[in-house]
């Protein structure tokens, strides 16, 4: 190694402890923290103050008077104050509006961690804020931004040609990111926000044509074995070489019919497990009563059609022969409660429903239903779309307040997405229903209580016994 690099690596070696203080000089400032601190290091001629507030903040004086330093000191404490107490990072390269961001995210994870948030949600806001609200917004003091600002921002989002919906959802996070400033007192007020005008995009649903094409095509593919191709990402012929293997099972059959009946969200399949499924007698004979975990803040428990029982008896059946082969045991010994309705041998239940979704999604490609006929994309969540608005055009007289509940939606995503869609002819039968008549009720004589004389019987008796020949003749009263 050359002499001259050597030397180099020597000198860089003390500038990387050049802020360590010298023990003999560390002195603290009478009347302030202990935290506070002033001190000398080894590489420089200068005084240094170092402050801890959650980790140490050291600054030179750029002074070797001891005086000096020490009013350089105080003056550094008090700013420290103050940039806590507006909110402003102590990092002259780390803005306000960025330490509010983080501290909402915090927010979220620890919210999640109490099962007050789900961790989805928390990290569909941390990829949001961390994305894109703090690109734009890492040069500003959360102080200093405005009306006019946040509309830089709706056209920035706009800019990126995202949809209105994820527009919406930015500033969702951005609008937690001020509550928070507002809350900790680093600003008064929060800024007025822009309006994202929203288009109601209706939810593609399988007609019965193209729901008994799904069925079908199900259950000529149950058992095959599929290698599905995916990109690694980047180019070449490397890149589209990973090869998956796709089992379409059994239970996935029963899946498909089982959300139809149902109203559950694919999302809820991940945690379903049998102690949530009771199976109970209504009017229309068998159905299933299920307390699902709280999900999108709904808790209330589903009701489902009495078709849905037929399929979980199956699918129940299923489960008990598997885990009595694995374990050994009678079926009568079994208990399933604890285990997952669907996938139940993977523990990673993202994993598990990724599963399910590659399935799907292999179902659709062989029946070419990627689209509906009207162009909607097809997802897992199509079932349940079907499954409310198959209750809106077949089922009695449309109550969106009982779907609603009952699905764990509101009654306005019900009118707004699903209601929109139906068509005249969907609702020419509730139209033509005629109001029932009222029944005229007939008039009731009198009748006589059990005993009561009939005084007509007895006259007639009574008359009886008077001489006929009395009976007949005319009577001249004179």
């Amino acid at each position: 190694m050359p002499a001259a690099q050597s030397s180099k690596k020597a000198a860089a070696k003390p500038k990387s402890r050049s802020v360590v203080p010298i023990p003999s000089t560390i002195e603290s400032i009478r009347g302030y923290p202990e935290k506070l601190i002033i001190f000398k290091v080894p590489a420089s001629p200068f005084w240094w103050v170092r402050y801890y507030d959650g980790k140490p903040i050291k600054r030179s004086t750029q002074t070797d008077n001891k005086q000096e330093a020490i009013r350089f000191a105080k003056t550094f404490y008090e700013s420290v104050v103050v940039n806590n107490a507006l909110g402003r990072s102590n990092n002259g390269k780390i803005k306000s509006f960025m330490l509010c961001a983080n501290a909402v995210i915090k927010e979220d994870e620890e919210k999640a961690k109490r099962g007050e948030l789900s961790e989805r949600y928390a990290k569909t806001q941390r990829t949001l804020i961390n994305k894109h609200v703090k690109a734009f917004f890492k040069a500003y003091e959360i102080g200093d931004v405005n009306y006019a600002i946040l509309d830089k921002f709706k056209t920035y989002l706009f800019g990126l040609n995202l949809a209105a919906a994820s527009v919406k959802m930015h500033f969702v996070a951005v609008k937690k990111i001020f509550n928070h400033a507002q809350r900790h007192s680093i600003i008064k007020v929060a800024p007025l926000l822009p309006d994202v005008k929203l288009e109601d995009n209706p939810r593609g649903y399988f007609n019965l044509q193209e729901y008994k094409r799904l069925r079908r095509t199900t259950r000529t593919l149950v058992g095959a074995v599929a290698k599905i191709k995916q990109r690694k990402g980047g180019d070449g012929e490397d890149a589209a070489k990973v090869l998956r293997n796709v089992v379409v099972t059994r239970e996935f059959q029963l899946l498909i019919p089982f959300m139809i009946y149902t109203f559950i969200r694919p999302t809820d399949l991940k945690q379903i497990q049998h102690r949530h499924i009771e199976i109970r007698q209504g009017e229309e004979g068998e159905y299933l009563w299920m307390p699902l975990p709280k999900s999108k803040r709904h808790d209330s428990p589903i009701t489902s059609m009495p078709r849905a029982a037929v399929f979980y008896k199956q699918l129940k059946a299923m489960a008990l022969a598997d885990k009595a082969k694995s374990t050994g045991l009678p079926i009568a010994k079994v208990d399933i409660s604890d285990d997952y309705v669907f996938s139940p041998q993977h523990a990673n239940r993202d994993y598990a429903y990724a599963q399910i979704y590659r399935q799907f999604e292999l179902v659709l490609e062989t029946a070419d239903m990627k689209h509906s006929g009207k162009g909607d994309v097809f997802t897992p969540y199509s079932l349940r779309h079907t499954s409310i608005m198959y209750r809106l055009i077949y089922g009695g007289e449309i109550n969106t307040t009982k779907i609603a509940k009952n699905a764990r939606t509101s009654t306005e995503i019900i009118e707004r997405f699903y209601v929109a869609q139906l068509e005249s002819s969907d609702v020419t039968r509730d139209l033509h229903k005629r109001k029932q008549p009222r029944i005229k009720r007939e008039s009731k004589t009198f009748m006589a209580h059990e005993g009561t004389p009939d005084l007509n019987e007895i006259l007639r008796k009574e008359a009886e016994k008077i001489p006929a020949a009395i009976r007949n003749k005319s009577v001249k009263i004179s």
